[in-house]
């Protein structure tokens, strides 16, 4: 299999894996170009392939699983399709919560803009005046026995700006997070109009902004499906790849099907 490493640049590297309906199926590399919507398989030996990252003319991705004793850092050549391991794997990325400052939980600047997020509460100042303010919060959670309880705990956790400044991503704790799935509702909010929008329901940490674009790539909470075809019901883990553009509040799917997808990352010019 051959792929040219420059033809990588501003496109997504990710980790997919194709079910089949007998035998096993492994988390795989592919790519994804923003530009023409391409989808393209750059690995397909027998072991798993988690958070790929281009790094150097190589690919590196981590096996057999993401966090493990046994698991270890591989690098791949996507010219010559050689994979070889080349030491241990990295530890879980830690995501401590921001220090308070200046009264805020979460904050961030671009430019004269600044956004202050303390709870479900978000600020925003343009030159230290201010601008805008929302509370963004749900009230319809409910208890064990279903019965309502009041406001969410949902605080804000996440502030980023689009590379123009043009938006403030804001990622506030899901509804519908769980130990094992965890996830972010987003938000967008117009510098200019200071309107705010819901985008989606997310992975955590996983909405990126396209470059050269206005549009966000993120991946769908973890979901179980039925495995069609298999002799004995049997329940895979999905997830899928979307994007996200602004202008129109929509979102459009990348991937689809009874497929994983996870693990985006970028490959810088």
């Amino acid at each position: 299999m051959l792929f040219l490493v420059s033809s990588l640049s501003a496109q997504v590297v990710f980790s997919r894996r194709v079910y089949q309906e007998h035998g096993t199926s492994y988390q795989q590399i592919w790519s994804w170009n923003p530009a023409n919507g391409t989808l393209k398989a750059l690995t397909q030996s027998p072991r798993n392939h988690y958070l790929p990252a281009c790094r150097g003319g190589k690919i590196t991705f981590v096996s057999p699983e993401k966090w493990g004793d046994n698991s270890k850092l591989w690098s791949f050549d996507p010219t010559t399709g050689e994979e070889r391991m080349i030491g241990p794997a990295p530890e879980p990325p830690e995501r401590p919560a921001a220090a308070p400052k200046n009264g805020c939980d979460q904050s961030a600047k671009a430019g004269a803009l600044e956004a202050c997020a303390k709870e479900e509460e978000l600020s925003i100042t343009r030159a230290g005046q201010p601008i805008g303010h929302f509370r963004i919060q749900v009230n319809d959670c409910t208890d064990a026995n279903g019965g309502a309880h009041g406001p969410c705990d949902t605080p804000i956790l996440f502030l980023k700006w689009s590379p123009d400044s043009k938006w403030l991503l804001v990622g506030e704790l899901g509804r519908e997070t769980g130990s094992s799935a965890p996830q972010f509702d987003y938000y967008l909010v117009n510098s200019a109009t200071m309107k705010l929008q819901k985008v989606a329901s997310a992975e955590q940490y996983s909405m990126i902004w396209l470059p050269g674009r206005d549009e966000l790539l993120y991946t769908t909470p973890r979901d179980l499906a039925s495995l069609p075809g298999a002799r004995r019901e049997r329940g895979v883990w999905v997830q899928q790849l979307m994007r996200f553009t602004p202008a129109t509040g929509t979102s459009q799917a990348i991937t689809s099907g009874v497929t994983n997808n996870l693990d985006a990352a970028l490959c810088r010019q």
